[in-house]
């Protein structure tokens, strides 16, 4: 019904049932003006009512909410070292456990300007703690063999490092606690030797740096993986391959992938 059509009588009914309304809205607004605000008395009030017959239906009132904190570890300084500061700081390093079986810190070797490629082991064995260099036992020297195989040498453009940078006792895979006390230090080493590609032998090193702890090493190889845009492939340790002669094909077949992807020239097997 539009204006025009309602009566007299609806239009006075109308204007009277708004003015009730509002004066029931004044009285509403003199009742709380009039109340004790101690907090004594604070605490026994419901306003829950008032409000809503002050709020329209359609604009809901929105719970608050206190501001999420975020607490954020401070940054490693490790993260910011130069290369030669890092070695030091890792020489004297008591982060984990393995500073107390240790004879060398194997900190790393090879070429640290831009390599072709950077190996990353697991940890250091028996003559890598007593050397204090990577790699240098038997799984070593034929890592280097294969290494050769593709092109590639420690002594010219190969990086080579570890997870962890001291002897797990036995030759053990390390423990989540010595690759955390280690990450800072792999992933400063990653920035400042910058490479074009890295391999990683075994399963700590690749479950590591894929990100993938309950991955199975035969998950893992032969494909490229991205740390921090840094290509990477996965294959099995050196000490793997000397225990179990069959893994010899699939890390060749691995090795030969890596050098067509770097444009590396190939030879043997």
């Amino acid at each position: 019904m539009s204006t025009e059509e309602m009566s007299a009588k609806d239009r006075r009914n109308a204007l009277s049932s708004a003015l009730g309304r509002t004066d029931e809205l004044m009285d509403s607004f003199m009742d709380v003006l009039k109340q004790d605000f101690s907090a004594k008395q604070h605490e026994k009030r419901d306003f829950s009512d008032t409000a809503a017959m002050l709020i329209p239906d359609d604009e809901p009132v929105q719970e608050q909410t206190e501001p999420e904190v975020l607490f954020k570890e401070p940054e490693d300084d490790r993260l910011h070292m130069s290369y030669k500061a890092l070695c030091a700081d890792a020489s004297t390093c008591k982060r984990c456990g393995l500073c107390t079986t240790r004879k060398s810190v194997v900190f790393g070797t090879g070429c640290q300007d831009r390599p072709v490629v950077m190996v990353i082991g697991e940890g250091p064995g028996e003559n890598e703690d007593i050397q204090g260099l990577p790699f240098v036992g038997k799984a070593g020297q034929y890592l280097d063999r294969w290494l050769a195989a593709i092109s590639l040498s420690r002594e010219t453009n190969v990086y080579i490092t570890n997870t962890v940078k001291c002897r797990p006792p036995q030759n053990r895979d390390p423990y989540p606690e010595e690759k955390s006390a280690c990450n800072a230090f792999l992933k400063r080493q990653i920035q400042l030797v910058n490479p074009q590609a890295i391999l990683c032998l075994g399963k700590p090193a690749s479950t590591l740096m894929t990100g993938q702890p309950d991955a199975t090493m035969g998950a893992l190889r032969g494909r490229f993986f991205f740390y921090d845009g840094i290509p990477m492939m996965c294959t099995y340790h050196p000490a793997a391959v000397l225990r179990d002669l069959n893994l010899k094909r699939p890390v060749w077949e691995d090795l030969k992938k890596l050098a067509r992807y770097l444009g590396l020239q190939m030879g043997g097997s």
